[in-house]
């Protein structure tokens, strides 16, 4: 199933027969971590449901590879990768790995091309909207493996299209959204704040842990209750390979997933006659050691992250997409309408409010410098009605304290693209 896209829309484990699908299933990991069975895969590595003998904890424990296979299709790199593993899980015994530092490699691992990803996320991860990593294992020269929060509810795509956790829950429908839009918000604010840009918001990049029997308490004396509450709803990134430390990014510079990239992504701003003709290009940070003009730019990184939240919020809000991609060269499509001719077009063809409409707006401004804050888009969200005019929310704005610790102890009806090729990666 998938987003609608609207434009028009114990030692003896260690010694396990080979098998054919080469899982790793019954491998233990430091005579400690035992390997359940696979959660996920990609292009460069894999993802294991693993528990900890000792604590009984689920983790997902995340493996790279040092050299990855770079050549051949999709699905080819996975089976080779799986393979692989195998065949080094398989041939020691008993699998032992180094751990190591993680402050080491916050501090250092940027300039590593296996340990960039983790560095990045190690500079965020004490925050509660933020997956948290627990060790960091080295397998030789061979690959690294990731022990990170392990989400048994999956990712917020998921949770959309398959539980249906803010269409079906018509008590406090909207302000269930609201708490997962400022716990998005939060996230992308923190990592901002520590200098990390994510660079590829998306629904299978939020994990969510989510308590369908939970009922929020009544308002207080003053009429007014929290929106943000982690035992209803709580959500937390995860994935930062694209991510990136400079708050300025190249005006030719292509990251991110097709669905969710900012226009400034897709074209080249400081080429395109069309966008000149509608942005001055000169607000922008030049380069004059630039080699070529296609390259003599530098926008916002952060407002990407931002446009990318503002297709977030739809999803969350219509469980559709506003447009397979933000090509405004592409005069036939809703983007170039909605960019050139008509800013109401999204609420003709989604269900939405005027004034959800107009926040939404404030999102998708062509100039990156133009686009909302996110302080200001908090406080949208707070107020806005999602699906009636001439109604707003009364609501008190209650963030939770961000400190290392202080994390929660508990927790188409028209053509559409399938989980897994939901946004290509430029």
């Amino acid at each position: 199933m998938t987003l609608h896209i609207l434009p028009l829309l114990d030692g003896k484990s260690h010694n396990v027969r080979p098998k054919p699908d080469f899982s790793l299933e019954g491998f233990v990991l430091n005579d400690r971590y035992s390997f359940l069975r696979k959660i996920g895969a990609g292009t460069y590595g894999l993802i294991y449901l693993v528990r900890d003998q000792v604590t009984g904890l689920e983790l997902a424990a995340k493996m790279v590879m040092t050299e990855p296979h770079g050549a051949g299709s999709a699905a080819n790199n996975k089976k080779y990768i799986q393979e692989k593993m195998y065949d080094y899980f398989a041939s020691h015994s008993p699998l032992q790995a180094q751990e190591l530092d993680l402050g080491l490699i916050a501090r250092d691992g940027v300039s590593c091309s296996f340990l960039k990803e983790i560095a990045l996320h190690l500079k965020v991860h004490d925050h509660p909207n933020v997956v948290t990593i627990h060790h960091v294992f080295s397998l030789e020269r061979f690959a690294v493996v990731t022990l990170m929060d392990y989400f048994a509810q999956g990712d917020l795509f998921g949770n959309i299209i398959d539980n249906h956790i803010f269409l079906t829950r018509h008590h406090g429908k909207q302000l269930m959204m609201k708490n997962c839009m400022l716990q998005l918000i939060d996230a992308v604010e923190f990592c901002a704040s520590r200098g990390v840009y994510h660079c590829d918001l998306k629904p299978e990049n939020v994990m969510v842990r989510y308590d369908p029997s939970y009922r929020r308490p009544d308002p207080d004396e003053t009429g007014s209750r929290p929106i943000i509450d982690y035992q209803e709803l709580h959500v937390s990134l995860i994935d930062f390979g694209l991510a990136m430390t400079s708050d300025l990014i190249c005006c030719n510079a292509c990251r991110g997933s097709s669905f969710y990239m900012a226009p400034e992504r897709i074209v080249n701003f400081n080429t395109s006659k069309l966008v000149r003709s509608l942005i001055d290009m000169e607000q922008f940070v030049g380069d004059e050691r630039a080699e070529s003009e296609s390259s003599a730019r530098y926008l916002p990184t952060l407002a990407g992250d931002v446009w990318s939240l503002g297709v977030l919020f739809i999803n969350i809000t219509c469980a559709r997409n506003p447009w397979p991609i933000a090509n405004i060269n592409d005069r036939h499509e809703v983007f170039s309408n909605y960019i050139l001719h008509n800013k109401s077009i999204l609420q003709t063809i989604l269900p939405i409010s005027k004034q959800f409409n107009a926040v939404l707006n404030e999102i998708f401004c062509l100039n990156p410098n133009e686009r909302i804050s996110l302080a200001d888009l908090r406080q949208r969200i707070v107020a806005v009605d999602f699906y009636h005019d001439g109604a707003s929310f009364n609501e008190q704005l209650c963030t939770p304290p961000t400190e290392p610790n202080s994390r929660p102890s508990s927790p188409k009806d028209i053509q559409g693209t399938g989980k897994g090729h939901h946004g290509s990666v430029c």
